[in-house]
Order: C-alpha cells, then structure tokens, then sequence
C-alpha cells in the first residue's frame, strides 16, 4: 500500500494487485471520505460507475464535490444514505435531495424532531426510500452493504440518543473491508454481534471509519482490539469546538498501530482498490 498527496486529497491506495497500481486509466472501487468541516459525508463509487452518498455534512462542500464529478445541474445518485438526521450528516443531504435524480433513499425515520429533518421526509416521499435495519443486506455491482445497527425497534424507542440510532456498515469489495460506523456510541460498539462479519475478513482490516468525529464517547477499545484495523478515518472540523478529536482517542490508535487519516488536517481521503 502506497499513500501520496494529491492537491488537497489524500488517496491510500489499496493494491492488492502490484499491477494494478500502474494500469491507465485507473479505474476500481473507491471510497472518498470528504472534507466537509465538523460533519460526515462519504462518496463511494464502483468499478462499473454506480455512485452512494452517505451523509452530506452541515454545509455547501457536498455540492462543490459533486460538482468536480458530475455536471451540476445532471446530477445522478444511485444510492444516498442518511446514518442519523442530526444537523451535520443531514443538511448537506437536503440540497442533494432536491438537486438529483436519485434511485434509491435510505434512511430511518427516529424520534427526532428538526425543520431539517422534517423537510428531508417531506422531501423523501418523492423517491424511492426505504429503511434499513440489523440484518439488513444490499449489493452494488460487486460491494456488498451489510447493516450491524440499529434494530427496528431501538429506531421506535422514544427519546433514544439519536447518535445511537446511527445506521453502522460493513463494506465488502474483494480483498477490501470498512466499517463506518456513524456517530454510535462506545455501549452500541460493544454490543455489535460480528460473529457473521469476522469470516468475511481477508487479512487485516482495511479502514474503520471513527465513531462521532473522534469523540471519547464513541471509542470501545475491545472492538478494534477485535478487527484490527490497518487505517482509522476520523472525519472532523479544524479547530472545532468540541474538542474533536479526543486525545486519549488519538492515542488509543497510535497504541493499536492503526494508521491515523483526518480530513482537518488531508482534506479529502480517498481509499482506492485499482
């Protein structure tokens, strides 16, 4: 594996093929964690050109970055995912939503009241959506999506902590395994059931996306103790005022040897299977 500097963007390419790395045009599965500021948004595309949007952060970025890959005003979606609809996962998707020709939604409607959040379902029953819950499964082109959390009925409690209704993935390409994991808290982490996920895992780990920009709150250490992950993706804002990311999370990782990647300090992060 490589890493190098391009512009603002970070790209790690994942070779698995020593080939690979010097084919043109460079095609392949790539996961592109974007720069958004204090917020999560994240572009997956596959090798055969289908495109997921998981969160859109709080501001304009997503639109800018959209706008470098597709004409603006032709903007097409194959899949977009809310993981939970607090401020900076969602407003950014609101735009999105209005803007492109999107396939398929997915997103659980919580107990959660926002006049953003409530223009977004408004919005959303002029799509195709549907929910997504524990044990839930869907594939695109050759990327598998499984669904650890949340159960149906965590999603209807009243008055749950809406970071832990957090939609949590697996990610499957190959040889290349992430999981994003949203803004759940250390407690759901913990209570995750890997069992059906472990065997799924050629070799090491490739990237686990950090809970909640990095917060104390969303780190269990047992489970990456458990996966071992080779990169840690932390999205977060510069100088933000929350304190993001945690120190003791920082050190944590630097313990367990997981290669530390922040968009506050790279910019955009992209994970490249060639």
């Amino acid at each position: 594996m490589t890493i190098s500097s391009l512009l603002s963007t970070i790209v790690v390419y994942m070779a698995f093929s020593l080939a690979g790395l010097f084919s043109k045009p460079q095609t392949g599965f790539s996961m592109e964690f974007v720069d958004v500021g204090q917020g999560d948004s994240i572009y997956i595309t596959t090798k055969h050109g289908k495109k997921i949007l998981i969160d859109g952060g709080d501001n304009y970025t997503i639109d800018y970055e959209l706008a470098k890959k597709m004409p603006f005003y032709s903007c097409n979606l194959d899949v977009v995912i809310l993981t939970h609809p607090h401020y900076d996962h969602l407003n950014g998707l609101n735009r999105i939503l209005n803007r492109c020709k999107i396939s398929t939604l997915m997103f659980n409607d919580v107990d959660f009241s926002s006049k953003g959040f409530s223009d977004f379902k408004e919005t959303s029953k002029k799509i195709n959506a549907k929910n997504l819950f524990k044990g839930d499964e869907f594939e695109i082109d050759d990327v598998s999506f499984k669904v650890l959390w949340p159960s149906k009925e965590f999603t209807q409690q009243k008055g749950a902590d809406i970071n832990d209704t957090s939609i949590v993935l697996f990610v499957d390409y190959g040889d290349f395994e992430a999981f994003l994991l949203g803004d759940v808290n250390d407690s759901t982490l913990s209570n995750l059931d890997l069992s059906s996920i472990k065997p799924l895992i050629a070799g090491d780990l490739e990237a686990i996306k950090v809970s909640h920009h990095g917060s104390k709150y969303g780190l269990d250490e047992q489970f990456y103790l458990d996966l071992k992950p080779r990169n840690c993706i932390i999205e977060v804002g510069k100088d933000n005022k929350f304190g993001h990311p945690n120190k003791e999370v920082l050190e944590f990782l630097e313990s367990i040897k997981c290669n530390i990647l922040r968009t506050d300090l790279m910019g955009n992060i992209v994970l490249k299977v060639l």
